[in-house]
């Protein structure tokens, strides 16, 4: 991996790697201290087991992952999601502010292109045709 990773790589960022016992894994830095030891809440792993538990992992054996950014509604929500199961009120809180201007621009482009549908059926009711 990265030698220089002690200086790209801070809590709360997202890796991939491999733990001290191989597995291979994705997930955020819970906590690292000055040995290049980190703390890991996985979030994907090759061993189902260990999906949702941290593990220790050496700096020198997990990568950066680049930032993201969701473009499409269900990513903004399943992020939200994740934010509300690792109780991360500042990320819920970001995601929701981007989720609600995200809607209210969409709101506002449906608003400027929306047309009252003109109804084929206004006026043509059955007359009564027994003169009543």
């Amino acid at each position: 991996m990265n030698p220089a990773n002690d200086a790209l790589i801070r809590e709360g960022d997202w890796v991939s790697g491999t733990s001290v016992k191989d597995e291979k894994f994705i997930g955020y830095v819970e906590s690292m201290n000055e040995n290049g030891e980190l703390k890991v809440v996985v979030t994907q792993c090759d061993l189902q087991e260990t999906v949702g538990t941290t593990i220790e992992t050496k700096l020198a054996r997990v990568k950066k992952l680049p930032a993201y950014t969701p473009s499409a509604p269900e990513e903004v929500r399943s992020l939200i999601e994740l934010a509300l199961m690792t109780h991360d009120k500042e990320w819920f809180e970001q995601l929701r502010a981007r989720q609600s201007a995200a809607s209210a621009t969409g709101s506002a482009s449906r608003q400027h292109t929306h047309h009252a549908p003109a109804s084929r059926l206004f006026g043509t009711a059955p007359k009564n045709r027994s003169g009543s």
